[in-house]
């Protein structure tokens, strides 16, 4: 299969291409990570959402992007990309394994996008946050303030995600998340 050719037949409406791929890559999922995390660097939209819709669908299957494929993902959030490439991308952060040496820019990409116009960007950004508060305590007390402010003047989405990364952040605390990948926030329906 054309992996690239069968992105480009999205039509900006339904995800059958990006299906088509995700079933394509199912017996070797890990191998197409790099093709994909190359193609999501296109700046054809087509290509963005495409790859990065797949690349979201492995990392819930247990394929998430690791080492310099988790960087260059992440990187791509600090550039101009189709926002519903943009979305998935912070979709895919909690099922991703952070390089502690790259939060400090990814801590400065999601403090960006929680200015975002777009309700979802930001909520999934407020997220990214909790995800990184929850892996990286010296953040906590920095994220609960975002959060604070952020629930005195945001969207009900942006309330929920927060409600849920906070959850997840005091289950860190506890000890319990470090047993449990699926208590980081946004994993398993979070």
């Amino acid at each position: 299969m054309d992996i690239a050719a069968t992105l480009r037949s999205y039509d900006g409406k339904r995800v059958a291409p990006f299906r088509a791929v995700a079933e394509a890559v199912r017996d070797a999922p890990e191998s197409a990570v790099d093709l994909l995390v190359d193609i999501a660097a296109s700046d054809e939209m087509e290509l963005q959402v495409g790859a990065t819709w797949v690349l979201k669908h492995l990392a819930e299957q247990g394929v998430a992007p690791r080492g310099r494929n988790a960087a260059a993902l992440l990187g791509l959030l600090g550039r101009p990309i189709a926002p519903d490439a943009l979305l998935h991308i912070l979709q895919t952060l909690p099922h991703m394994h952070l390089d502690a040496d790259g939060l400090g820019g990814l801590r400065d990409a999601l403090l960006t996008l929680t200015g975002s116009k777009r309700t979802f960007i930001r909520t999934w950004a407020y997220n990214g946050l909790g995800v990184l508060a929850a892996r990286d305590p010296s953040l906590r007390p920095e994220v609960e303030r975002l959060f604070d402010q952020a629930v005195k003047t945001d969207s009900a989405a942006v309330k929920v995600r927060i409600r849920h990364a906070r959850s997840a952040m005091a289950r860190c605390r506890r000890g319990q998340a470090d047993a449990s990948p699926e208590e980081i926030p946004g994993r398993s329906g979070r």
